[in-house]
């Protein structure tokens, strides 16, 4: 695959389904990772959530980053119903504010550039709140974690998806009043761009059910050239496929995206501090759709093998 050679100064971080794992399993797993010669993950949500909760869970965590002189950094935030940056529960905000803030204190910890957040979807879709009402809200919560994160050195990246709340025009919006702090980004996710890209030829019938809830005003509304709009700001990016009319989270070269024609574009994302991985390793059917993985689901091997062709 002929694109230009990425920054090696901007590390990719392997993401994995580690909730899965018996805490005995873990050590072997990072063997295998390190046996390809992968020493950088995700701080996946999971993996957040585990240190977050007490001392024991962060002296875990700790523990295998020591022990195997291996990293959790590039952290997905905290994200869904009571978690995102637009919850317009009042009274669940001021919890989300200080769950943000630790969630950031431990991507400080472990030497993690980004923290990747989701404006939401939840109410737009299940309780069609407005995105009027959902905007600001996602903007005041923004505006409370940035000193934070400012002080800690840390970037706020602000997720694009395949809801409206979400699109890459929304979360432009969303950013655009703090962009001359250096403490906001964007993360831009390779899959979810996908979904919403009106590539030749494509049809609107075949977009998996929950797509007409994400997009009940009106319908969907394609959106071309997102990775154009973002490129600016970007910090960090999630990679993965799909067959265009789903959030498979398939492995590279398995849907339908043009690799070719978009890394190309990635790495030349002037703020980039880290790439992230972020395949779904099962095989079959989930909330998304009928997978693309084999049967058995995805190996580490197949991973990391795609991951460099892609140039990393």
């Amino acid at each position: 695959m002929n694109t230009p050679c990425r920054n090696p100064n901007v590390p990719l971080c392997y993401n994995f389904p580690w909730y899965k794992l018996t805490d005995e399993l873990y050590s072997s797993v990072i063997r295998e990772y390190l046996d390809w010669g992968v020493d950088t993950f995700v701080m996946s949500e999971d993996l957040l959530g585990r240190c977050s909760k007490g001392a024991e869970g962060l002296a875990f965590v700790k523990r295998l980053a020591d022990e195997f002189h291996v990293k959790f950094v590039s952290t997905h935030g905290f994200a869904g119903q009571y978690n995102d940056l637009n919850v317009p529960e009042l009274e669940y905000r001021p919890k989300i504010l200080q769950d943000h803030i630790r969630g950031l204190e431990i991507t400080s910890e472990f030497g993690g550039k980004t923290y990747t957040v989701h404006v939401g979807a939840w109410y737009y879709c299940f309780k069609r709140t407005p995105l009027d009402v959902l905007r600001p809200l996602a903007q005041d919560m923004l505006e409370k974690l940035l000193p934070t994160a400012e002080r800690l050195g840390v970037v706020i990246a602000v997720e694009n998806s395949f809801e409206m709340p979400n699109s890459a025009k929304e979360v432009l919006g969303i950013v655009t009043p703090f962009l001359d702090n250096p403490a906001i980004g964007v993360c831009y996710d390779t899959g979810h761009a996908n979904i919403m890209d009106p590539t030749p030829g494509k049809d609107p019938s075949k977009y998996e059910d929950y797509m007409h809830t994400c997009w009940w005003d009106g319908g969907v509304i394609p959106e071309a050239h997102a990775i154009e709009l973002l490129q600016p700001h970007v910090v960090t990016t999630h990679i993965h496929d799909n067959s265009g009319y789903g959030d498979l989270h398939a492995m590279p070269f398995d849907g339908v995206l043009d690799f070719n024609e978009l890394m190309p574009k990635i790495f030349a994302c002037p703020r980039m501090l880290e790439y992230q991985t972020e395949i779904c390793f099962d095989s079959g059917h989930n909330w998304a759709g009928d997978l693309l993985a084999p049967k058995g689901g995805y190996s580490i091997k197949r991973q990391v093998e795609t991951f460099r062709k892609l140039g990393f």
